[in-house]
């Protein structure tokens, strides 16, 4: 038997070492996290802490010391502007203006734009159409700038005519310029005036800068990186502008443009230097016109001046000073205005060289006369012997009382006190001061001592200002019955005296004449003299006067024509019909109506001072009228 041989599996072994792989545990593999280095881990945080912090400093840095350089780019895409306030007006009583703005066009550039080539031609071109020299436009466009004024404020004409050369980086704006509606003067001595920034430099519109400027408003906004133009829908910051107050005077601005007219017309008829005139009303001070004119130095022509001569002029006043006088005499009860007082024909006082002699322009046909006989006919004579009575003392007082010797409640820049000097007991000193010689006074220091008279012996100080009516000084100097009796005095004047062309058909005018010597810069009140004596006289004419109607006083107006060369050179015959003239127009414009007691006769030609004569080596009287 043969033995059999083990049968041979196939692919067993094989299978089983391929079981038992299939068979056996998976190995689990864990992944793990690489070791880090803590010194890298602290490095990084400490680089990253000095990054953030040294962008915080930059931060820090720009906004509170910015860079020029950073700004300067910043600052040509996100401007400024300013946006000027309105400046207030200032207008009369009835809020008419006198003084206002209105809109101008001002040519700037951009010379930076303007290539040194194209320099010459665009300067002529320009100079050709403004008033800038072509030197000034030349430098200004010259400059490494962004900015050059071309000319500020020109006229619409000139500013089309520069705008049709279409020059590359020329600007056109807008800029208030400071207009008035009656002329480049009238009114502006007391109104005052701007400079071309719009700020006051003289009057009210200097007193009253800060109120009519206003507030100026801002505007922020985006523009192209060279500024030339704003981005449309960029950013926009607006802070309003506030405008500025208006300031309201007294003043009628028809009332003071018509009586400058007048005025001018007076002082060139007599072919004289300087006049002056002031409209008021008595009881309140209000001032409703002050004309200041003066013959140019330059044209020979007189014209309104911007020099407020009624405050800052002063002058010796002559016989308009008498009612002054003469309520000095009455409140003291030296005389009454019906004594019968004796006039001799001169008085003759002896001084150190010589004598002083005072005469009257009129013959003393009677020998007796009233004081208000004196006052009518102006006597020098009987003036100085009344106020002889009455004593130096007595009458220095009484005339500060009146607002002689120191300003009044307006003052005024550059406003005269005057000259009153106590008096002292020698006679020469009382007899030409009771006159209006030897002293110096404004016009508007003269006519609020008229004022008082007209207010029943109340002084009030003048006005200028609507706010300001009703809140001055008010005192009494004389009594009622004094203030009625001067007055009753000056209407003589008017009515029959040295005043008669001063009359106003419809209403009572009370007045007074005055026609001084002004002293000379040689010899004295005797201008420029001789060897044998013989010189001129500089002469000033005055009127002051009171317009009344069945309501009492309505309006008070003084006139002062300085250094009249004609044979007319009394107040009667040169200020007292511009009186007429002024007084005449200011009730119809004030519609002032008329009294029913009122002188309504032809004005005649009062007769003039006569030139006195020298006697005794000394002056002879002052003329009266």
């Amino acid at each position: 038997m043969t033995a059999s041989r083990p049968g041979k599996v196939p692919n067993r072994s094989v299978n089983s070492r391929s079981s038992a792989r299939k068979k056996a545990p998976r190995r689990t593999v864990i992944a793990t996290r690489p070791t880090v280095c803590a010194k890298r881990v602290a490095t990084l945080s400490l680089a990253l802490l000095v990054g953030f912090g040294m962008l915080s400093y930059r931060l820090a840095d720009l906004q509170l010391t910015p860079d020029p350089e950073l700004q300067e780019g910043l600052g040509a895409r996100v401007i400024t502007q300013e946006l000027a306030a309105s400046r207030g007006q200032i207008t009369d009583r009835w809020e008419r203006p006198i003084s206002h703005s209105l809109p101008a066009t001002t040519i700037e550039a951009n010379p930076r734009v303007i290539s040194a080539e194209e320099l010459p031609f665009v300067v002529a071109q320009l100079s050709d159409l403004v008033d800038t020299p072509p030197g000034v436009l030349m430098a200004r466009l010259s400059r490494d700038s962004a900015f050059a004024y071309i000319a500020r404020q020109v006229d619409e004409a000139t500013a089309e005519a520069v705008r049709d050369l279409d020059i590359a980086g020329i600007r056109f704006r807008d800029e208030p310029r400071r207009t008035h509606p009656n002329g480049p003067c009238s009114g502006l001595a007391i109104v005052g005036r701007t400079d071309i920034d719009h700020v006051g430099i003289s009057g009210l519109e200097e007193a009253y800068d800060r109120s009519l400027t206003g507030i100026a408003g801002s505007v922020v906004l985006e523009s192209s990186a060279d500024g030339e133009s704003t981005i449309p829908n960029g950013e926009q910051v607006i802070e309003p502008a506030q405008p500025g107050q208006n300031v309201r005077t007294t003043l009628d601005r028809n009332v003071q443009y018509q009586t400058e007219q007048i005025l001018a017309q007076a002082v060139e008829g007599v072919v004289g230097q300087r006049g002056i005139a002031i409209v008021m009303i008595p009881q309140t001070g209000e001032i409703i016109a002050a004309a200041n004119v003066q013959r140019s130095s330059e044209s020979g022509l007189v014209e309104c001046t911007t020099t407020n001569l009624s405050a800052i002029w002063t002058y010796e006043p002559g016989s308009i000073i008498k009612p002054l006088t003469m309520a000095a005499v009455l409140e003291a009860n030296a005389a009454t205005p019906q004594e019968l007082l004796h006039l001799p024909e001169q008085l003759v006082y002896t001084i150190e060289g010589g004598t002083k002699t005072y005469r009257d322009y009129f013959a003393h046909t009677e020998t007796y006369y009233t004081p208000t006989d004196v006052m009518a006919l102006s006597s020098n004579i009987g003036t100085i012997e009344l106020a002889t009575r009455l004593g130096a003392d007595g009458l220095y007082n009484a005339f500060v009382e009146f607002g002689l010797g120191h300003r009044t409640a307006l003052d005024f820049k550059g406003e005269a006190s005057g000259i009153l000097d106590p008096l002292d007991t020698h006679v020469l000193e009382l007899s030409n001061a009771a006159i209006g010689q030897s002293i110096a006074v404004t016009g508007l220091q003269m006519l609020q001592g008229y004022n008082t008279i007209a207010n029943g012996g109340v002084h009030v100080d003048p006005v200028l200002l609507t706010d300001d009516v009703g809140t001055g000084d008010r005192r009494r100097v004389v009594s009622e019955e004094t203030a009625g009796s001067v007055l009753g005095m000056m209407s003589e004047v008017v009515a029959s005296g040295t005043g008669t062309r001063a009359i106003v058909p419809g209403y009572e005018v009370a007045g007074k004449t005055g026609t001084s010597w002004q002293p000379c810069a040689t010899g004295g009140y005797l201008c420029d003299p001789d060897e044998e004596g013989n010189g001129s006289r500089h002469y000033t004419a005055s009127f002051g006067g009171i317009i009344s109607n069945d309501y009492g006083p309505q309006l008070s107006i003084i006139v002062i024509v300085d250094d009249p060369t004609t044979d007319r050179y009394g107040g009667g015959a040169v200020a007292a019909p511009a009186f007429a003239e002024i007084a005449g127009y200011a009730v119809r414009q004030l519609q002032i109506v008329p009294g029913t007691a009122g002188p309504t006769g032809e004005r005649v030609r009062a007769d003039p001072a006569g030139l006195l004569e020298t006697a005794g080596g000394s002056d002879s009287a002052v003329p009266t009228q």
